[in-house]
């Protein structure tokens, strides 16, 4: 049996009621596999034996003692327990706050365990913060390595510990080695019965590192495996054959009016190759905000629509299907390609004339929303399908719109920049493209961080930006006032800017705004009198306004960097110099100014990513990614654990090419590891 396998109740576990079990589920464990992999997060070393001589100032002890003398200082319900110890090294006495009941649990003359941290105060070496026990052949702690658990409640360290030593018990000897032992061998690799052990009840630190290593090892072979094995399966299938060339490509590339980048040039023909292979394309195509995109995007698709196929292009929000459809039109309409614009908000009957187009491929290029693959929506020749702003959908729904075609062509479009060990752990089964190199003419937008208080300095600023006749942003982390927080809201921000800024038109963007309400506003914003757009974070994606040249975001520490990022993308799309202003609280967290000066000080999207991870960790890697349960590395960092990432990947590699179906009898628990992190995670 494997550790992933072991789904017994912890109620078979003995002495665990049904408040307790209760309590271990809001903490997240309901099984023996739960439990087991409730890993400390921390440990206390009482390995090593360091006398009350050792512990001068503020340093720690683990002796042996004898209590020589109790006592009380205060009075009444105040007074506090002292328990005078000696190991003969030095004497000292526990200060016990809130601990009088120690005085029955122990007599003069004891002989006890003491561990804790130890200061001269008063004349005398004292503590506050210890621990104390009887002395017996058999110390809980004394000599050992303690774990320390993350708990809730009632869940103390100490029911911890016993119900994880009971699951080892009774579980432990259960377990099968999923990994060869050839792999365990070359790696070095703690089996996996003595990891879990040493993981929770470690013999040594340097056991610890080791434990963590494996189980780091198998968390990343296990999914390289997985992905490899997913790209394998992909690469057996075949498409029908058709003719693909670049003639009418080349020739709406040629009538743009601007030349493409090196980087735009080098993905489309990395594009064309997957498109005239018979094999499925699986590619990911990454760049900065404001990289172009977009527009290799809607090229690619020309091949597919001249050999007679149709295009899909999902996209997460309404605005920014609006903003491509509009784009596409003035792109590629005037050469005869049909473009249907698909999006939850139709009307029944204009809805009912598109889907007949579709089903009857007199529609080309579909853009649209989750809309795309609703139950009514049938394509008639589907072959390409791009889904941008990837990150933002969940595997069940990407799932759906791969549905409605047979062995489609797939190209994830992300403006969030992967760094490659992500990238490597996220797609190993997809192919990379990478846009670097931004549109000629573009200046780096000039980002300036202001504390709140000083808005006028930064309002006036804007105010000049409107004379020239470009137009800005302001936006903020919510839509309405709220009684419990003094963050200002897009509303109330929204009636006082109006009255700062009385000579030009203000417009006010939120979630909650109609839909036709915001294809007008952003319509007046982008080609009208709005000059002044007040928004939430719902302008992330979809807005392009060459004139805008101002984005001010207050309460900016309330953002996360990768979103501060992309709304700072909003300005600085033309050859006019742009501006991002962050005003932010003067009670930021560290974590806080960390994104603010890495957004100050880089304009690099890949490097803001590396920054990001860095500042908050992989945690639930780029979230929204993998959204069934999302991909939670427990041991894995791919930041920091690179060479291990690279090694797994190689490792895997290896294996499939050995032994591609995993039927080898020393890959029976390894297939059966497989399957069960294919079907907890699905990317």
């Amino acid at each position: 049996m494997l550790i992933e396998e072991l789904s017994a109740s912890i109620n078979t576990l003995p002495d665990i009621g049904y408040k307790r079990i209760a309590e271990l589920r809001q903490m997240g464990i309901d099984s023996i596999r739960s439990l087991l992999m409730h890993i400390p997060r921390d440990y206390i070393d009482l390995s090593k034996h360091l006398s009350l001589a050792e512990a001068h100032m503020g340093r720690f002890a683990n002796t042996i003692c004898v209590i020589k003398a109790k006592d009380y200082i205060g009075q009444g319900r105040k007074k506090i327990l002292r328990i005078f110890v000696d190991d003969d090294t030095e004497n000292a006495v526990l200060v016990c706050f809130g601990r009088n009941f120690l005085d029955k649990a122990f007599d003069i003359g004891d002989k006890v365990f003491v561990n804790g941290f130890f200061e001269y105060k008063y004349g005398r070496l004292q503590s506050t913060s210890f621990s104390i026990e009887k002395y017996t052949d058999k110390s809980d702690s004394y000599g050992k390595i303690i774990p320390v658990y993350s708990v809730k409640g009632k869940i103390s360290q100490k029911l911890m510990r016993k119900l994880i030593k009971e699951a080892i018990k009774r579980y432990l000897p259960m377990l099968d080695e999923p990994l060869p032992d050839k792999l365990i061998a070359d790696n070095n690799l703690m089996p996996i019965r003595e990891a879990v052990q040493e993981i929770h009840f470690p013999t040594s630190i340097d056991n610890i590192k080791k434990a963590k290593r494996r189980f780091a090892y198998q968390e990343l072979f296990a999914l390289q495996l997985m992905l490899m094995r997913n790209s394998i399966k992909r690469k057996k299938s075949y498409q029908s054959y058709a003719v693909f060339d670049t003639e009418l490509r080349d020739k709406i590339e040629k009538s743009i009016g601007f030349a493409l980048t090196v980087d735009q040039k080098k993905v489309l023909e990395e594009i064309f190759k997957d498109t005239i292979n018979p094999i499925p394309m699986a590619r990911l195509l990454q760049g900065d905000v404001g990289s172009g995109k977009t527009l290799v995007a809607l090229l690619a698709s020309v091949p597919y629509i001249e050999a007679g196929f149709q295009v899909a292009m999902m996209v997460p929000t309404e605005l920014l299907a609006l903003q491509h459809a509009e784009n596409a039109a003035n792109l590629l309409g005037k050469y005869g390609i049909r473009i249907g614009l698909l999006t939850g908000s139709q009307k029944t009957a204009s809805r009912k004339t598109l889907l007949a187009a579709i089903s009857s491929c007199e529609v080309d290029l579909i853009i649209g929303t989750h809309s795309l693959f609703g139950n009514d929506v049938r394509y008639k020749n589907l072959r390409l399908i791009i889904i941008d702003e990837q990150h933002k959908f969940g595997v069940a729904q990407r799932a759906k719109l791969l549905e409605k075609a047979s062995n489609p062509d797939i190209l994830l479009m992300s403006a969030t920049p992967i760094p490659r060990t992500m990238a490597l752990t996220l797609y190993g089964d997809m192919d990379i493209s990478t846009i670097k190199t931004m549109p000629p003419g573009r200046k780096p937008v000039i980002t300036r961080l202001a504390v709140h208080g000083k808005e006028e300095k930064i309002y006036a600023w804007v105010e000049n930006e409107l004379k020239k006749g470009n137009k800005a942003y302001f936006v903020y982390p919510m839509i309405e006032d709220k009684d419990e927080t003094e963050l200002k809201s897009a509303e109330k921000m929204y009636e006082e800017l109006k009255k700062r800024y009385k000579n030009y038109k203000v417009a006010l963007l939120h979630s909650k705004t109609a839909e036709e309400q915001k294809k007008a506003i952003i319509q007046g914003f982008s080609h009208g009198d709005i000059s002044v757009l007040v928004a939430t974070s719902v302008i992330e994606v979809g807005v392009n306004v060459p004139n805008a040249t101002c984005m001010v975001i207050e309460h900016a520490e309330r953002f996360g960097l990768a979103t501060l990022h992309q709304l700072r993308g909003r300005v600085g799309r033309s050859d006019k110099q742009a501006y991002t202003f962050l005003l932010y609280s003067s009670n930021l967290t560290e974590d806080a100014k960390a994104r603010l000066m890495t957004l100050r000080n880089n304009t690099d999207g890949f490097l803001i990513a590396e920054e990001d991870l860095k500042i908050r960790g992989p945690g639930d890697i780029l979230e929204g990614t993998v959204q069934a349960g999302k991909l939670r590395l427990l041991f894995s960092n791919p930041i920091e654990d690179k060479a291990l990432l690279e090694k797994t990947h190689s490792d895997a590699a290896r294996l499939l090419k050995a032994d591609i179906a995993l039927l080898r009898p020393e890959h029976t628990y390894l297939n059966r590891l497989i399957n069960i992190v294919s079907g907890d995670i699905a990317i």
